[in-house]
C-alpha cells in the first residue's frame, strides 16, 4: 500500500470538517470534481471506503472518523514543525554552544549571552570554560560551534580563526602600592617591584617579557599563574603588580584597586574559532554579531579609561 500524500490528507480533513463537497471545494479553491477525485484516489490507496453518498449528501464511515484523529495529529505536528522553523529563522529558538578561556567565559561572553537570552527565552545555552587547547578540541569535534581565546591558534585546516577585536594588557595594583600614583606602568618602573604574570608558555606572557627585555629589565616574576582571576586576587592582597587581561575587571568596583595602562602597549587580539566545514547556526551567527559589537564598545571604553 502506498502512503497517502499530504494533499490527499488535507482534502480529506477539510471534507470531514465541512461535510460538504461544495464547501470543501470553496475552501480549497478547487472544483467539486477535483475534491471527489482526490477523495476517490485516497480511498483507492487505503483500500477502504471513507464516505457513503446518499441522496447528494456524504456520510463519513467509522474508519474515516478514526483516520481523522490520526490526520489531525499529523497536521498538529506539521504546524509545530513550521513554528519551530520560523523560530529558528528569526533566531528566537534553538541552542548556542560556546567554549572560551576562563577569563572571557566568566566576563564578556557570560554578559553578552545573558543579554542575548533575555529577548529570546526559548533558546538553550551551553557555555564551557576551557583552556585554549581544550577549547580547540571541542570546536574540532563539533561539541561547540564557537570558541574564544587570545592566543593565535596553531594552523589547522579543520578550523577557521578570525580576529574579532583587540584589547590590551593592563597593570593592576593595590592603591597603597608604592607606584600606584604613576600615570602608567612601564618595565623600568617595575624594575624593583614584584610582578604577577601569566605562566611563560602563553603568548601574552611572552610579549610582556619581551617588553621588559627591550628595556633591559629582568622582571621579578616571583608569582606566576595561568589564571587572570588569581592574578587579580593577588594584586588585591597587595603582594605585587599584576599584568593581565582587562576583562577580569568587568563588573569590579573595588576602591582598593588601581588600574593603569601598561606601556609599551601590548595588544590582546581576541580570536573566534569555528569549524571550517560546518557553518554556525542562524542564532549563533546573531550572537556573534552582538559579541563583536560588545568587544568593540568595551575596547573603546578601555582606551578612554587608560588614556
Amino acid at each position: 500500500m502506498r502512503l497517502p500524500n499530504l494533499r490527499q490528507l488535507y482534502t480529506f480533513r477539510v471534507l470531514m470538517q465541512t461535510q460538504n463537497v461544495t464547501e470543501a471545494a470553496r475552501q480549497l479553491n478547487v472544483t467539486q470534481p477535483a475534491v471527489s477525485k482526490m477523495i476517490a484516489s485516497l480511498e483507492t490507496e487505503l483500500g477502504m471506503p471513507l464516505f457513503r453518498r446518499i441522496r447528494g449528501r456524504i456520510y463519513p464511515s467509522s474508519d474515516a472518523v478514526v483516520l481523522l484523529a490520526e490526520v489531525e495529529q499529523l497536521f498538529a505536528q506539521i504546524d509545530a514543525l513550521q513554528d519551530g522553523i520560523s523560530s529558528l529563522r528569526s533566531a528566537e529558538a534553538g541552542s548556542i554552544a560556546i567554549a572560551a578561556i576562563p577569563t572571557l567565559a566568566g566576563t564578556l561572553i557570560a554578559d553578552c549571552l545573558s543579554d542575548f537570552a533575555r529577548s529570546r527565552p526559548g533558546i538553550h545555552i551551553f557555555l564551557v570554560s576551557e583552556s585554549s587547547t581544550g577549547m580547540l578540541g571541542l570546536v574540532g569535534l563539533h561539541k561547540v560551534e564557537l570558541g574564544f581565546m587570545y592566543d593565535p591558534p596553531p594552523p589547522n585546516q579543520a578550523l577557521q580563526a578570525d580576529i574579532i577585536g583587540e584589547l590590551e594588557i593592563i597593570a593592576l595594583l593595590h592603591r597603597d602600592h608604592p607606584i600606584a600614583g604613576a600615570a602608567e606602568i612601564t618595565p623600568k618602573l617595575l624594575a624593583d617591584q614584584r610582578v604577577i604574570l601569566w605562566d611563560r608558555d602563553t603568548p601574552p606572557s611572552q610579549l610582556i617579557r619581551e617588553a621588559f627585555a627591550r628595556d633591559g629589565v629582568v622582571p621579578h616574576d616571583h608569582y606566576t599563574t595561568n589564571s587572570s582571576s588569581v592574578a587579580k586576587r593577588m594584586a588585591i592582597n597587595g603582594i605585587g603588580v599584576a599584568l593581565l587581561d582587562p576583562s577580569v575587571m568587568i563588573g569590579e568596583n573595588r576602591p582598593e584597586l588601581v588600574v593603569r595602562a601598561f606601556r609599551p602597549r601590548i595588544p590582546l587580539r581576541l580570536y573566534c574559532i569555528q569549524s571550517a566545514y560546518r557553518p554556525p547556526s542562524q542564532i549563533t551567527r546573531q550572537f556573534l554579531a552582538g559579541f563583536r559589537s560588545r568587544v568593540r564598545n568595551y575596547s573603546r571604553e578601555l582606551q578612554t579609561s587608560l588614556g
